[in-house]
Protein backbone atom coordinates (compact mmCIF):
# COMPACT_ATOMS: atom_id res chain seq x y z
CA UNK A 1 0.00 0.00 0.00
CA UNK A 2 1.30 3.52 -0.73
CA UNK A 3 1.28 6.52 1.75
CA UNK A 4 0.60 9.46 0.63
CA UNK A 5 2.31 12.36 2.56
CA UNK A 6 1.73 15.23 -0.03
CA UNK A 7 -0.80 15.63 -2.98
CA UNK A 8 -1.59 18.34 -5.65
CA UNK A 9 -2.78 19.54 -8.60
CA UNK A 10 0.23 20.32 -10.95
CA UNK A 11 -1.52 20.94 -14.22
CA UNK A 12 -3.89 19.52 -17.07
CA UNK A 13 -3.00 17.74 -19.69
CA UNK A 14 -3.84 15.46 -22.53
CA UNK A 15 -3.17 11.55 -22.63
CA UNK A 16 -4.02 9.91 -25.60
CA UNK A 17 -7.11 11.95 -25.97
CA UNK A 18 -8.18 12.11 -22.85
CA UNK A 19 -8.38 15.36 -20.65
CA UNK A 20 -6.41 14.34 -17.34
CA UNK A 21 -5.30 16.20 -14.39
CA UNK A 22 -1.39 15.65 -13.67
CA UNK A 23 -1.09 15.58 -9.58
CA UNK A 24 2.43 15.07 -7.92
CA UNK A 25 2.37 12.57 -4.97
CA UNK A 26 4.78 12.53 -2.27
CA UNK A 27 5.09 9.05 -0.49
CA UNK A 28 4.88 9.06 3.41
CA UNK A 29 7.17 5.84 3.52
CA UNK A 30 10.48 6.60 2.90
CA UNK A 31 11.52 4.28 0.67
CA UNK A 32 8.39 4.76 -1.50
CA UNK A 33 9.35 6.78 -4.93
CA UNK A 34 7.24 10.04 -5.49
CA UNK A 35 4.36 9.61 -8.23
CA UNK A 36 2.88 11.46 -11.30
CA UNK A 37 -0.54 10.52 -10.89
CA UNK A 38 -2.87 10.94 -14.35
CA UNK A 39 -6.56 11.59 -13.46
CA UNK A 40 -9.37 11.66 -15.72
CA UNK A 41 -13.10 12.21 -15.42
CA UNK A 42 -15.61 10.47 -17.22
CA UNK A 43 -18.77 11.52 -15.81
CA UNK A 44 -18.81 14.78 -13.76
CA UNK A 45 -17.32 13.81 -9.91
CA UNK A 46 -16.17 10.71 -11.03
CA UNK A 47 -12.75 9.65 -11.64
CA UNK A 48 -10.51 7.37 -12.85
CA UNK A 49 -6.45 6.72 -12.81
CA UNK A 50 -5.40 6.90 -16.55
CA UNK A 51 -1.49 6.03 -15.95
CA UNK A 52 0.90 6.10 -13.01
CA UNK A 53 4.45 7.53 -13.30
CA UNK A 54 7.47 6.66 -11.03
CA UNK A 55 9.92 9.41 -10.13
CA UNK A 56 13.60 7.52 -9.14
CA UNK A 57 15.16 10.60 -9.45
CA UNK A 58 17.66 11.31 -6.93
CA UNK A 59 16.50 15.03 -5.52
CA UNK A 60 20.35 15.69 -4.69
CA UNK A 61 21.49 14.74 -7.88
CA UNK A 62 18.51 15.95 -9.98
CA UNK A 63 17.36 18.77 -8.17
CA UNK A 64 16.20 20.49 -11.40
CA UNK A 65 13.39 18.13 -11.93
CA UNK A 66 15.08 16.42 -15.19
CA UNK A 67 12.27 14.85 -17.16
CA UNK A 68 14.70 13.93 -20.31
CA UNK A 69 16.26 10.95 -18.60
CA UNK A 70 14.40 7.30 -17.39
CA UNK A 71 14.21 8.13 -13.87
CA UNK A 72 10.30 8.54 -15.17
CA UNK A 73 9.09 5.38 -15.42
CA UNK A 74 5.54 4.34 -16.31
CA UNK A 75 4.21 1.71 -13.33
CA UNK A 76 0.76 2.05 -14.19
CA UNK A 77 0.49 -2.03 -14.49
CA UNK A 78 2.51 -3.07 -11.51
CA UNK A 79 2.19 -0.66 -9.30
CA UNK A 80 -0.75 -2.81 -7.40
CA UNK A 81 0.33 -6.25 -7.02
CA UNK A 82 -2.60 -6.77 -4.11
CA UNK A 83 -2.30 -8.17 -0.82
CA UNK A 84 -3.85 -10.84 1.30
CA UNK A 85 -6.54 -8.37 2.47
CA UNK A 86 -7.16 -6.75 -0.89
CA UNK A 87 -7.04 -7.53 -4.44
CA UNK A 88 -4.88 -5.53 -7.18
CA UNK A 89 -7.45 -3.36 -8.33
CA UNK A 90 -8.93 -2.90 -4.86
CA UNK A 91 -5.75 -1.45 -3.95
CA UNK A 92 -5.80 0.98 -6.88
CA UNK A 93 -9.44 1.78 -6.40
CA UNK A 94 -7.98 2.52 -2.57
CA UNK A 95 -5.22 4.40 -3.70
CA UNK A 96 -7.70 6.62 -6.07
CA UNK A 97 -9.57 7.42 -3.04
CA UNK A 98 -6.67 8.35 -0.70
CA UNK A 99 -5.47 10.47 -3.50
CA UNK A 100 -8.59 12.31 -4.77
CA UNK A 101 -9.26 13.07 -0.78
CA UNK A 102 -6.09 14.78 0.36
CA UNK A 103 -5.99 17.43 1.06
CA UNK A 104 -7.84 20.09 -1.43
CA UNK A 105 -7.33 17.47 -4.10
CA UNK A 106 -11.00 16.82 -4.89
CA UNK A 107 -11.81 20.87 -4.81
CA UNK A 108 -8.61 21.80 -7.45
CA UNK A 109 -9.93 18.92 -9.58
CA UNK A 110 -13.70 20.15 -9.63
CA UNK A 111 -12.86 23.37 -10.64
CA UNK A 112 -9.99 22.51 -13.22
CA UNK A 113 -12.52 19.92 -15.03
CA UNK A 114 -15.32 22.75 -14.88
CA UNK A 115 -13.04 25.54 -17.35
Amino acid sequence: MYYIKDAKVRRMTELDGVRCAEIGVLPGAVDDPALLAYVAEPSPGCYGLIRLIRNDADTELDWYDNSMHQAYTDVTMQAFEGSFFLTADEERDLFLRDLISFGNVEEDLRSRFAK
